[in-house]
């Protein structure tokens, strides 16, 4: 393994512990999420419900809010609402 990939994968290590400490996600600034909701297509929003959730769920609709998105979501016969502020987190909200 040559320096660079090793120096790549302990960058990325390290990021992915970041991620996992409670409270991190809370401290990244609101206001810098705000571009990426306004200018995300519904083929982002489909693609990260599907990177949270599993390629087996289908994106029944997607609305846009103040600061959210919130989608209908399905995988087989049961459906879910859920919502997101940042494309990343999505929360479900109700179940069908």
């Amino acid at each position: 393994m040559n320096s660079r990939r090793r120096t790549f994968m302990q960058v990325c290590a390290g990021a992915a512990g970041v991620s996992l400490v409670p409270g991190m996600a809370a401290a990244w600034p609101e206001g810098r999420l705000m571009p990426v909701l306004a200018n995300s297509s519904p083929d982002q929003v489909e693609k990260s419900i599907k990177a949270g959730f599993g390629g087996g769920f289908t994106v029944y609709q997607q609305a846009r809010g103040k600061g959210t998105i919130q989608a209908t979501i399905g995988h087989g016969s049961r459906r879910y609402v859920v919502v997101s502020n940042n494309l990343l987190d999505w929360a479900v909200v109700s179940s069908k």
